[in-house]
C-alpha cells in the first residue's frame, strides 16, 4: 500500500498520482513525489522506493556533488539492491 505522505530527511512529502511519461518524478521543492497514475503493487512500490532515493540525495545535498547520469545511476543501484534484500517502505506513515 502506498501512503499518502512519507517523510525524508525531516522533510515531509505528499505523494499523489498523475497521468506522465515517467513512473515516478520528486519535486523537491513542493515536497511531492509524483506516481504515474494506474501503477500499483510492486510495480507502485518500487517506484516509491526509488523517488525516495531521489529525495534522501536532494535533502542530504548528496545530490549537488553528481551529475543526473550519476545520480541515476546510483538511484537504480540503491532501489534494486534494497528491493532484493527485501526493504519495503512502511505504509503507517501517512
Amino acid at each position: 500500500m502506498i501512503p499518502r505522505t512519507i517523510d525524508i530527511l525531516g522533510r515531509r512529502y505528499k505523494i499523489r498520482r498523475k497521468k506522465m511519461k515517467d513512473y515516478g518524478q520528486v519535486d523537491d521543492d513542493l515536497q511531492i513525489v509524483w506516481l504515474k497514475a494506474g501503477i500499483k503493487g510492486d510495480c507502485a512500490c518500487k517506484t516509491l522506493l526509488h523517488e525516495v532515493i531521489h529525495a534522501i540525495l536532494f535533502s542530504s545535498g548528496s545530490k549537488f556533488q553528481m551529475t543526473a547520469e550519476q545520480e541515476e545511476s546510483i538511484v537504480r543501484a540503491l532501489e534494486h539492491g534494497m528491493w532484493q534484500a527485501g526493504y519495503r517502505l512502511a505504509a503507517e506513515q501517512g
